[in-house]
């Protein structure tokens, strides 16, 4: 049974792990074999400690594995992550965990919410009601890739409460 919870610093490591399969797994097809070497060995445990202190950052269990992770920046409005391993992806785990940071937007008086989608992403979040604007360049640690800037008003959203 698939859990969604707040994520502890503990599970920096998990989090890691689902990150990278993720990117490897997912994103080929839409990304050069360089982009996805270079996006996924930037990756460090560390880096989620900070955003999993700020939060909200949510981690999603089978178990005690971790098999997906959200977070959003709330000064911003910016869902920063939300990625799902892939033996996980079309169950519902990633609606979840987005579900949960909208349920916190909401909650935080936000508006409306923005990000950034890989190109792999944008039918997920098309498909949660987030509209496309154009195509643009994302810096990540290691250069500029291609993303979908794409928003999403919450007031679109006030009457769905959807688990």
């Amino acid at each position: 049974m698939i859990t969604i919870r707040r994520a502890q610093q503990e599970d920096s490591e998990s989090i890691l792990q689902v990150h990278i399969r993720a990117i490897k797994e997912m994103c080929i097809g839409h990304y050069s074999q360089e982009e996805v070497n270079l996006w996924s060995n930037v990756l460090k445990p560390g880096r989620y400690i900070k955003a999993i202190v700020r939060g909200p950052f949510f981690v999603a269990t089978d178990g005690d594995a971790i098999v997906g992770f959200s977070n959003l920046n709330q000064k911003s409005g910016e869902v920063e992550a939300v990625y799902v391993d892939p033996g996980y992806v079309g169950l519902g785990v990633g609606r979840r965990l987005l579900q949960a940071l909208e349920n916190e937007a909401r909650d935080a008086g936000l508006t409306s919410l923005h990000l950034s989608a890989s190109l792999n992403a944008v039918p997920f979040y098309e498909k949660a009601g987030y509209r496309s604007q154009n195509h643009t360049k994302h810096l990540l640690p290691f250069g500029m890739v291609e993303c979908v800037p794409m928003v999403k008003e919450m007031a679109a959203v006030a009457g769905e409460q959807s688990g």
